[in-house]
């Protein structure tokens, strides 16, 4: 995965070809111990983008957009555990 690429939610302000519009999930579980992280989620589904993006050999992923959903699972002994899920997408682009 490369780091180098960008992810942002606008536009960028450099000339650049369009590739095609990636898209990612991802989710963060609650653990024994602890909450349901939406940073954890958020992270790992821009990793995503990034290697997405990068497999298309572009540069960035631009005009994101990200949603995302609480759910729950049925976790050990009958409990129920939380799950945050994101979802992703934008523009993947090759910069010039």
């Amino acid at each position: 995965m490369d780091s180098n690429i960008l992810i942002t939610t606008g536009d960028i302000h450099e000339d650049y070809e369009i590739i095609d519009a990636v898209f990612a999930l991802d989710s963060c579980q609650q653990g024994f111990f602890t909450g349901a992280d939406p940073n954890k989620a958020f992270d790992k589904v821009k990793d995503a983008l990034r290697i997405k993006a990068a497999s298309l050999g572009g540069h960035a992923v631009i005009n994101c957009q990200f949603e995302y959903r609480v759910a729950t699972t049925s976790g050990a002994f009958g409990g129920s555990k939380q799950v945050i899920e994101i979802f992703a997408y934008g523009t993947a682009v090759r910069l010039h």
